[in-house]
């Protein structure tokens, strides 16, 4: 395997491989221009080069906390080698931040408003924005967990997922069609709109192993490589809910996090209204549901039984940000 990332280093960036060192995300080379951190990607060429024009446009903006993509020889973000793409990143620090409190997701939140207000501005070609995606998909998952209850009610009996759906069925389909009134209430297009005519991004992994702390105390964000033309307020809400998940979730704890995030970047209020139905939606549960009875079926799962049980607490406890948010 040196040989082949021997190859790409010195075809692709003009660089000399001396070792490497694995890591979870790809390969730590010393070279003769120091470390840099080699990944095989796993997204398209063209996500690639979006993921990169999101970067330089982060770190024109003043957000340095990321890990850039170093150019091939010959100007492109990656290099192709025998029908794979490789990326060449510099290095992030290593000690993740610790999800186990409070005060780690109030950071996490400032740092996320200052990223979300240093992309302001982003241009780029691969810039692909489905205005119709969240209303299309609230809309659709509604129908197909209606559908999912009609097939349950026609069988003669029930398993143990049949029964936590029945059980919870109400509850998701009344918060599954408040968050699209809320959709309307929030100016759905109006706020799309205003996302492709400002520049903005969502970066769909802000958490866990791609937050970093650095040793000055700043915290760096890698991960990019999922980023899309999406509301940037997706991001906000899902690192609510993990917030959420991780901790008891108290008030105070939500409402310093929405304070930190504002600090950034102010929210006007179809956006909060966005984000309470971000919030209410119960995704997780819809799209596990989704999944589980959309494939054939000989028994069930004891692991989509536990993933989906595990869903309707994590639903459960980010249906109070919905309140929580009213107050802000």
């Amino acid at each position: 395997m040196e040989d082949m990332y021997e190859k790409i280093l010195w075809e692709g960036y003009g660089l000399r491989f001396y070792s490497g060192t694995r890591t979870r995300t790809g390969l730590v080379c010393k070279t003769d221009k120091g470390l840099r951190e080699l990944k095989k990607a796993r997204e398209r060429m063209n996500s690639i080069r979006y993921a990169h024009d999101v970067k330089e446009c982060l770190y024109r903006n003043g957000f340095t906390v990321i890990s850039r993509f170093y150019n091939t020889m010959d100007g492109q973000p990656c290099f192709a080698k025998d029908g794979s793409l490789y990326v060449l990143e510099e290095l992030l620090p290593t000690t993740p931040l610790e999800e186990d409190g409070k005060s780690p997701f109030v950071k996490g939140a400032e740092t996320l408003g200052k990223m979300h207000h240093c992309a302001k501005g982003l241009e780029s070609t691969y810039f692909q924005l489905d205005k119709e995606r969240l209303p299309v998909q609230f809309s659709k998952r509604r129908v197909e967990l209606a559908k999912i209850k009609r097939r349950i009610q026609r069988q003669s009996g029930y398993d143990a997922i049949d029964l936590l759906v029945i059980d919870n069925y109400d509850t998701y389909m009344e918060q599954t069609l408040q968050a699209e009134e809320l959709l309307q209430k929030a100016e759905y297009p109006v706020l799309a709109d205003k996302v492709e005519k400002d520049g903005a991004f969502c970066h769909h992994s802000f958490k866990g192993e791609n937050l970093r702390l650095g040793d000055d105390g700043r915290l760096f964000v890698g991960g990019f490589e999922g980023c899309n033309s999406d509301i940037p307020l997706l991001d906000l809400a899902a690192y609510l809910k993990r917030y959420m998940k991780k901790t008891d979730g108290d008030k105070d704890g939500v409402k310093e996090m929405l304070a930190a995030y504002q600090k950034q970047n102010s929210l006007e209020e179809r956006e909060k209204v966005l984000l309470q139905a971000l919030t209410i939606y119960p995704e997780k549960f819809l799209r596990l549901v989704n999944e589980y009875y959309n494939k054939r079926r000989a028994c069930v799962s004891p692991a989509m039984q536990e993933r989906l049980a595990l869903a309707v607490e994590e639903e459960s406890r980010a249906r109070e940000l919905f309140y929580f948010i009213q107050e802000v």
